[in-house]
């Protein structure tokens, strides 16, 4: 078989990314950071973020901080003093760059004065009066008052029964009069009354108009602690900064994942997967870390061959410490003889032999691949080659018998490309990949 395994195949060539600790002896990465790859449908509050921890034994869990952006706005105090395209900005949670979204459309609060109030107005009582409804072009929701009292036929008072919505750019109006600058009035009678009153004129201060709506967020934000939800979520106007008091519950996305600790043993980018609560369709994938090629830095987490093992429980030959009791992920921390090792598990530390199928008590596996994806058990390894068996495992490009071949392996597969100088042992212009951590 050649050289035994050399060390820098094996995790405890690794001595942490302090020196201590973190990842002393053992294989695999840690999390570099975290690519987005749907930033959800969307939350009102946070939700709970929690990262898997690593397959290796004693391997440190990586943690990081959710950073989320603003999706959509959706009003909950209107506000007064705005107009259609104000850009209003959220002031509450904690952020690094404040969301931001242009207001769509503004609705009527409050009650409009009376410029002139017209004649031929009938009321029978404060809650049974002539209605006039106001219609534009630019008014989505017409706008609707009824008259509460009269001078002689001429309105004095009003109340707003149908509070208008306008969506046309720039100031709303300051008057609204029928047959003029394009808006309809309509008399609607009160009970058994007539319709022929007409001329009623109405006037709008600035407050009189608050947010309806919001149009595409134009800022997305970096948040860390979400914005309030309801009325308490308060909006800051800042071109220009006139209108006051409208508030929005704002819709967050996943923006990304800061890591403030990348953790350690982690064999691939599924074992360190995030878990959002609720889902609502939040995916991120992990980007593990990079060695230097620095041997013996903090910087170099060097990739480990990884095994499979069952290691014996406690009383029991093998045994050196702890109490296996089935086969999981382990870290070799030495060769102790041809298809021999001592590992690590989660469950303690013994002594294995490589095996061809399910690992037993005292027996473990490593799974190597081949260009096309196959996989086979290796029942030896040496720095350069080793021995595979195809079992019950996927391999096509080898035909390895009940004994096995001899062929070479390397870190770096990649599917129809010879990785190595050396040639494969078969005519197969193919190598083998070990699985690595």
């Amino acid at each position: 078989m050649g050289r035994p395994l050399s060390k820098k195949f094996i995790g405890n060539r690794n001595i942490g990314t302090t020196g201590t600790g973190d990842n002393y002896g053992i294989g695999g990465e840690g999390v570099g950071s975290y690519t987005v790859g749907n930033v959800g449908t969307g939350w009102t509050t946070a939700p709970t973020v929690s990262i898997s921890g690593p397959a290796l034994p004693t391997g440190v869990a990586a943690a990081g901080v959710p950073h989320f952006k603003a999706l959509s706005f959706a009003t909950t105090a209107n506000g007064s003093g705005y107009k259609v395209g104000d850009i209003l900005e959220t002031n509450t949670g904690t952020a690094s760059v404040k969301a931001r979204a242009p207001v769509a459309s503004v609705v009527v609060v409050g009650t409009p004065g009376i410029t002139n109030g017209g004649s031929l107005y009938d009321v029978n009582n404060a809650s049974d009066g002539d209605k006039v409804t106001y219609t534009h072009a630019n008014l989505s929701t017409p706008l609707r008052v009824r008259i509460t009292s009269v001078s002689g036929s001429t309105a004095t008072n009003i109340v707003v029964e149908q509070a208008g919505v306008w969506t046309g750019t720039g100031a709303p109006p300051t008057s609204m009069a029928g047959g003029v600058g394009g808006f309809t009035a309509t008399t609607t009678a009160k009970t058994g009354g007539d319709t022929n009153g007409n001329g009623l004129v109405l006037s709008f201060a600035s407050s009189n108009w608050g947010v309806y709506a919001f149009d595409a967020v134009s800022v997305e934000g970096d948040f860390t602690v979400f914005p309030t939800v309801g009325t308490g979520g308060l909006l800051s106007s800042v071109s220009p900064a006139t209108g006051t008091n409208a508030a929005a519950t704002i819709t967050m996305g996943l923006l990304g994942i800061t890591m403030t600790e990348r953790g350690s043993g982690y064999v691939n980018a599924a074992d360190a997967a995030v878990t959002f609560t609720p889902t609502n369709s939040a995916a991120v994938t992990a980007v593990l870390t990079t060695d230097s090629g620095n041997v013996g830095s903090g910087t170099n987490q060097e990739n480990a061959i990884q095994i499979t093992a069952w290691v014996p429980a406690t009383g029991t030959a093998g045994n050196i410490s702890g109490n296996g009791t089935s086969a999981v992920a382990g870290d070799i921390i030495r060769q102790c003889g041809n298809g021999k090792y001592i590992v690590r598990t989660a469950q303690g530390v013994g002594r294995v032999k490589l095996v061809a199928g399910t690992p037993a008590v005292g027996e473990a596996t490593i799974i190597a691949t081949d260009s096309a994806g196959g996989n086979y058990y290796v029942t030896k390894i040496s720095d350069r080659r080793c021995n595979i068996v195809k079992g019950n495992q996927s391999g096509t490009q080898f035909t390895t018998g009940t004994t096995g071949i001899n062929v070479s392996w390397t870190f770096n597969g990649t599917s129809g490309t010879k990785v190595l100088a050396e040639q494969p042992y078969l005519t197969e212009d193919v190598n083998v990949k070990i699985s690595n951590a």
